[in-house]
């Protein structure tokens, strides 16, 4: 290299150098701003994300609950897309974070049963194109789901009425007529699979695979948005999925549709109501080009190659999917890991153990201080460590949180989570442990907060409590006494709070209420 080139080379080094320090300063003086349009109104999916990232400094806008699904209302389509058409003209806006569940059918349980013409289908995903012409510099972050195959339907529940009588039905022919795709059926499955074709009115399989046709067209025509740069990355979610089922079966194919895209525009992989805030994260990471590195380990049995309950795959390739989701990295050594991922899986089976279950008992174990020990080395090595808790669904483990808790644990960790299914909470665990060194000590403590006290206290335990308290009233004990539901709840919470996070002196000024009015999700507010 002559002079006059070093010095050019130089001169360019030092003005990228300056640029740098500018940009910085700006972002200091002005958060970033990021528009984010969850699959409905449930705190999970809605408020937690944003918290999240509000707690690393970023204004997030969200549309108002009304216009959102809810559990009674499937969303309104007009006025989401006009709130973000509005959002769009806000100032500093970086990225927007996208559920098109919301902005084609209404919300996640809106397209499992709306009637929707394919017609107004299609005019609503040009609507995406539109407002990409409309706003090009506005990097759009989309997920999208593939309709759920549930075992069974039950009364209340949120599939089409008909699925409480011929769900089961239903299912055992979607997953005969996947594994007749990728395998040979034996005598006995053949004459189930002809049982269910016969047995099941056509009336009903035509609504069903009718609807789950007008998904997956969708869903096609929303991979060709990833590939034409419409998108900066669009996230395909196999929303409560089995091996064998519809939803294995359509994903296998949405997958083969989009193999020409890289795992940076595409992506196609186990759960839903998660996603949203990987994408959230991924939007972060991408606008600061930071890439976490991550490693991962098990407690001991059945590790990696456990296959969760609703999941069609070992979690070991679900960790992979997420790693890579947010921009992230993941290492075999934790030399370099900006977080250590401690999955605290069962020791035998695939995770299929309800929170509330009488094993999940509420004192130390062998197995739990094993787990914790190790949980305690990587935390003295200075590293950062977050707690991905699947041993159980819908609940944390409590032996766990009681060693946790015992050794003063609990907030010493960067991430915890243990809600739903496995591959909820792993997302969860993910998005805020690689977030975690962003945070303030008090961000990062406020958020474990409202994880031990909606996973650890309430699903593992108030929730049994509360089953009964309810029934008292009767069958519409939801609409006519929730108010005395929740204050019961919100009693046995700060009790909870009281006994177990005397860490952290706030919790006891916490209650709960049943946003959807029903005990399967509650959100937690201040008093």
């Amino acid at each position: 290299m002559n002079i006059r080139n070093a010095v050019s080379w130089l001169m360019g080094i030092m003005l990228a150098i300056s640029l740098c320090m500018v940009g910085t300063t700006a972002r200091a003086a002005q958060p970033p701003t990021l528009i984010f349009i969850p699959i409905d109104n449930r705190p999970i999916t809605d408020l937690y994300s944003a918290q999240t990232m509000e707690q690393v400094g970023y204004k997030v806008l969200v549309p108002p609950d009304e216009i959102l699904g809810g559990n009674t209302n499937d969303g309104d389509v007009d006025a989401l897309w006009n709130w973000l058409d509005k959002a769009a003209e806000e100032d500093n806006i970086k990225a927007a974070v996208i559920s098109s569940d919301s902005l084609l059918y209404g919300s996640l349980v809106a397209s499992r049963r709306h009637n929707i013409s394919v017609d107004v289908l299609h005019e609503r995903i040009n609507r995406f194109k539109n407002f990409h012409q409309q706003h090009p510099e506005l990097k759009l972050y989309v997920f999208s789901s593939i309709m759920r195959t549930p075992v069974q339907g039950s009364p209340g529940g949120k599939e089409p009425e008909y699925y409480v009588k011929w769900g089961a039905s239903i299912f055992d022919y979607s997953a005969l007529t996947d594994k007749a795709e990728t395998g040979k059926l034996s005598k006995k499955e053949q004459k189930q699979l002809d049982y269910d074709k016969w047995i099941i009115p056509q009336e009903v399989m035509e609504d069903w695979l009718g609807r789950r046709k007008k998904n997956f067209e969708a869903n096609k025509a929303l991979i060709d948005m990833a590939r034409d740069g419409t998108f900066r990355y669009f996230a395909l979610g196999r929303d409560d999925n089995s091996p064998l089922s519809q939803t294995h079966m359509e994903g296998r194919k949405l997958k083969e549709y989009g193999k020409d895209l890289d795992f940076t525009k595409y992506q196609n992989m186990n759960g839903i109501d998660e996603i949203g805030l990987l994408l959230l994260t991924k939007a972060y990471n991408d606008y600061a080009f930071e890439m976490p590195f991550v490693y991962v380990e098990y407690n001991t049995g059945i590790g990696k190659d456990m296959v969760p309950a609703y999941a069609d795959e070992n979690i070991s390739l679900t960790i992979e999917d997420y790693i890579r989701s947010i921009g992230g990295l993941s290492v075999p050594t934790a030399k370099r890991a900006d977080l250590v991922l401690m999955m605290n899986t069962p020791e035998k089976g695939n995770g299929g153990i309800y929170g509330g279950d009488k094993r999940n008992v509420m004192e130390e174990t062998p197995r739990s201080r094993k787990f914790v020990d190790r949980v305690t080395s990587w935390l003295d090595s200075g590293k950062n460590t977050g707690i991905a808790d699947v041993t159980y669904y819908n609940g944390s483990d409590n032996s766990l949180c009681i060693v946790l808790r015992n050794r003063k644990l609990l907030y010493r960790l960067g991430a915890y989570a243990g809600w739903n299914t496995a591959t909820n909470s792993l997302g969860y665990a993910i998005s805020q442990g690689t977030l975690a060194p962003k945070m303030t000590t008090a961000g990062k403590n406020f958020l474990l907060t409202i994880r031990y006290l909606d996973e650890w206290a309430y699903e593992a335990n108030i929730r049994q409590m509360l089953g009964p308290y309810a029934s008292t009233f009767g069958p519409d004990a939801f609409k006519t006494n929730l108010g005395e539901i929740e204050l019961r709840g919100s009693d046995l919470q700060q009790r909870f709070a009281r006994d177990h996070l005397s860490e952290y002196p706030d919790a006891i000024n916490y209650r709960m209420i049943l946003p959807w009015q029903r005990l399967f999700e509650n959100k937690i507010i201040t008093n």
